[in-house]
């Protein structure tokens, strides 16, 4: 694709491509990535255990059936995992001295105890009151001793050679203790800071202590420019762009030079600010880091699953509606000279332009690309035009756009190219999803002014897209339709 097919070139840097990357060896990032996946199962099969042996200690002359006990331990082990997963046990790449981690496991062990007990009194009813007040230390006590011996794995393999990500930081004076203490803390991420770059005019070179009660690590500060060159000389494999106080050009060049160099990059920024949460966004100590190009497998599913919504639906509505088509075409034909079909170009996912087709509403001689009727007095809007705008049917024969994978039922509508080119940074994350025929604003009371000036919206779809979310606006927009758009 040329770069003519974008709004502008190189809108994403991501485009770049480079070599020479240094890289941890594969074998041994698949393990950690392994080990990491199998947490769940271990904090199962503690507080399963756990449980069990709290049964067993209170009452040894209790005679257990094999069956009672065996359910109660297993409900007992889903409940902590469960638990474990609202709290965000395992999204979170690690936390200064373990505080939260241990949290999280008192939590989680007292919790599962309290809501298995009417179970325990259902199924044991000569329980004693000792198994009730053993199970939570145990369950605690056992998690405990599992997560020490998982991290002491993981630390483990960060010792080996190229056993975990050789990271550089990038950012200003501001944040960078907080930012190396808080990556050298992830064991389950596997980042090993080995420089901090800052190229701030107060900046000067020194090193960095990292904080803890423990080991005292430091990195050296590089107060110069980032260049591929730097990168590839202090031999890092992931390039960490942090500090809320850089300039997007700052960010931009960053980026660039990452890419380069051959090296993967990731946004570190305080959780607490507003923002797209991309879908492998990882927390660590308040602060949150995006992965650029990291794939989820939960976010493939949902793309796969949303693309055959798409041309299920657009086909059995093409089918269904046709009459309906030719019904307009005709009174289009009948009203104004012209064709009846309206091509223009819009801006779709990453940037790429498209042809979107539309029930042509206003008359032939109007201008293509200006701002569109926001009322039905425009005097560019035809007879017929005013009403099928009103039914919003001048859309449906974007239902071939959705077939031809260029737009999808449910996403940010499409801005003409104009519009698009002055975005901001904010405007820009609508161009990171499939442009849709439906979506939140349509909905919404503001649906009557300028798609740009209600970023809201999209920005609330784009976080919390689903393929739950995407019926239920379909829903909604059926009977929006049958309401007449009032």
């Amino acid at each position: 694709m040329s770069a003519s097919d974008h709004i502008s070139p190189g809108i994403y840097p991501a485009t770049l491509a480079g070599s020479g990357r240094v890289s941890p060896p594969r074998p041994v990032r698949l393990i950690r990535k392994a080990l990491v996946a199998c947490e769940e199962l271990a904090d199962f099969a503690s507080a399963a255990v756990g449980l069990a042996a709290s049964l067993l200690l209170a009452d040894a002359s209790h005679h257990y059936r094999l069956p009672e006990a065996m359910a109660i331990s297993i409900l007992a082990g889903v409940l902590a995992v469960l638990d474990m997963r609202a709290n965000h046990a395992y999204d979170e790449g690690g936390s200064l001295l373990h505080i939260r981690e241990t949290e999280r496991i008192l939590r989680a062990g007292i919790r599962c105890v309290l809501f298995i007990a009417p179970v325990l009194l259902v199924l044991t009813p000569g329980i004693s009151k000792t198994a009730f007040a053993l199970a939570p230390v145990s369950v605690v006590s056992i998690m405990m001793l599992q997560k020490r011996c998982f991290f002491f794995v993981l630390r483990h393999l960060d010792r080996e050679r190229d056993g975990a990500e050789r990271v550089v930081v990038y950012g200003s004076g501001s944040v960078e203790r907080r930012v190396v203490s808080a990556l050298s803390r992830c064991v389950r991420l596997g980042l090993k800071p080995i420089a901090f770059i800052d190229d701030s005019p107060a900046a000067v070179d020194r090193c960095i202590l990292e904080l803890g009660y423990r080991g005292r690590d430091c990195i050296k500060v590089h107060a110069e420019p980032i260049t591929p060159a730097l990168l590839l000389a202090c031999g890092c494999n992931t390039l960490v762009i942090a500090g809320e106080d850089l300039s997007p050009d700052q960010r931009t060049t960053a980026a660039q030079c990452a890419r380069m160099a051959g090296i993967r990059v990731a946004y570190l920024s305080d959780s607490r600010t507003e923002g797209v949460l991309k879908a492998r966004a990882k927390r660590i100590d308040g602060l949150r880091m995006d992965f650029d190009g990291e794939v989820d497998v939960s976010r493939v599913m949902y793309d796969l699953s949303k693309r055959l919504l798409d041309v299920t639906l657009s086909a059995l509505a093409l089918i269904v509606l046709f009459p309906v088509f030719l019904l307009i075409a005709l009174l289009i034909r009948l009203d104004s000279a012209g064709p009846i079909i309206f091509i223009q170009d819009r801006v779709g996912l990453g940037g790429r332009l498209f042809k979107i087709f539309k029930f042509r509403s206003m008359y032939p001689n109007c201008s293509t690309y200006e701002p569109s009727p926001t009322t039905s007095l425009d005097p560019r809007l035809t007879r017929v035009g005013k009403i099928l705008r009103r039914l919003s049917l001048d859309e449906l024969p974007q239902f071939v756009n959705v077939l031809l994978g260029t737009m999808s039922l449910v996403g940010p509508r499409p801005e003409m190219p104009f519009i698009a080119r002055n975005y901001t940074c904010a405007e820009q994350e609508r161009l990171h999803v499939m442009p849709g025929i439906t979506g939140l604003w349509q909905l919404s009371a503001d649906r009557a002014f300028p798609i740009h000036e209600n970023l809201e919206y999209d920005l609330y779809y784009i976080r919390h897209r689903g393929i739950f979310m995407d019926l239920a606006i379909l829903i909604h927009t059926v009977v929006f339709a049958m309401r007449a758009g009032i």
